[in-house]
């Protein structure tokens, strides 16, 4: 007996001890953090939602190097859901739906001005953090829209910001013209960029919306180059149609500039146009070099996992993904309005710097991302960094 009890004492101790392990850290649970992901992954606006998916994975493979995503008491990994929207309001409401009351995702990111709207109802209802990827203007952001958060340098500060560094730079231009969707992130865009260009002196000398799915621009340049403009503004237009559009207005012999303020892969207009027809062509929010090590680990994330350069909207996207993640872990809840909180008062670091959200003098609430807006140009088949221009604290 006595020896049994000696051995019990021994045991007991160790059993406590492998108890402790097995409940410490090395075995917590790890839970997981839903992402929606409502964007278009197939026509015309396909170059949005691809690279909205690579900001995201790039997003879950730092929560998972890391050590996954600390809140309160508990870790998480991120678990990415994603629906193709089409850039179709009746297929991204679908999609919100889907995501909100049978997925109970709480942060969705829903790309689209012209769908965003759709969804806002249910969302801003329930209480789901919205992303939102969108123009749109006050349509899209008001203070009655409390837990949608723009991420994307809008035409609403790219165009008052860019214009008057174009207008400096480049002085023979004088008229410009303007091209966009038929929908409210064009129409908005459109509103946009005449106000800046009045404001830098230029004559407004056309415009024309199209829907998502033209491809033979030819007739509407026709119309648009009647007014001998000296730079066209490709109005919230994505990839495809920024090409399609350029081209034509090339083949019609148009020689000024074009202006793409929405466009996230510069590499693909030149592929789709020619590098001849994409000449000229400013893009905003892409950043053609490799600025510091966290753009230079974007781009080596992304060849190593889809075997492809940078798509440069992906550093975009991706800061705002890196705010809203840091958000979480600061309020240690994954209960929106404390993440609301946090979003609308931190700043965070991200692959552009720090980046806070403001825009409350555009639209009346903090919800619009501010950070620095590259300025790049495409020049003899090769995307060129130009300039990368601060905000103005007027519209910040």
């Amino acid at each position: 007996m006595k020896r049994i009890f000696t051995i019990l004492l021994a045991i007991v101790p160790l059993s406590l001890m492998i108890c402790l392990s097995a409940s410490g850290p090395a075995a917590q649970e790890i839970k997981e953090l839903k992402l929606g992901l409502n964007v278009p992954l197939s026509g015309p606006a396909s170059d949005w939602g691809i690279t909205s998916i690579h900001a995201a994975e790039f997003l879950r493979q730092k929560i998972e190097e890391q050590g996954y995503l600390k809140v309160g008491k508990d870790r998480y990994k991120l678990v990415v859901v994603p629906y193709d929207s089409k850039y179709v309001a009746a297929d991204a409401l679908a999609n919100a739906r889907r995501h909100t009351y049978e997925d109970k995702i709480k942060f969705q990111w829903i790309l689209g001005g012209g769908v965003v709207p759709a969804c806002q109802p249910i969302t801003e209802k329930e209480k789901v953090i919205v992303l939102a990827t969108a123009y749109g203007g006050t349509k899209v952001t008001n203070p009655d829209k409390p837990y949608t958060f723009r991420t994307i340098i809008g035409s609403d500060l790219a165009c008052p910001v860019a214009f008057p560094y174009l207008a400096k730079k480049y002085p023979k231009i004088k008229k410009i013209a303007f091209i966009g969707p038929n929908d409210d992130c064009g129409f908005v865009s459109i509103k946009d960029g005449k106000a800046a260009a009045k404001a830098v002196g230029w004559e407004a000398v056309g415009d024309e919306v199209t829907e998502r799915t033209l491809v033979d621009y030819l007739p509407v340049m026709t119309r648009l180059l009647r007014g001998k403009p000296d730079i066209i503004h490709a109005a919230c237009s994505p990839t495809d149609q920024v090409a399609l559009a350029a081209k034509a207005a090339r083949e019609l012999g148009f020689e000024g500039y074009v202006f793409a303020d929405a466009t996230k892969d510069p590499e693909k207009v030149m592929e789709i146009a020619g590098a001849k027809y994409a000449e000229n062509t400013f893009f905003v929010n892409c950043i053609a070099e490799l600025i510091n090590p966290a753009v230079a680990d974007l781009d080596a994330r992304t060849r190593k996992t889809y075997n492809r350069g940078l798509m440069y909207g992906v550093i975009e996207y991706h800061a705002s993904l890196q705010a809203w993640a840091q958000a979480i872990e600061r309020a240690g809840t994954l209960d929106t309005d404390a993440v609301v909180k946090q979003l609308e008062t931190g700043t965070f670091d991200t692959v552009y710097g720090p980046v806070t959200f403001g825009g409350k003098s555009l639209f009346g609430i903090k919800r619009q991302v501010l950070h620095p807006i590259p300025l790049g140009i495409i020049k003899n088949g090769k995307f060129v960094h130009l300039e990368m221009m601060p905000i103005p604290d007027a519209l910040k």
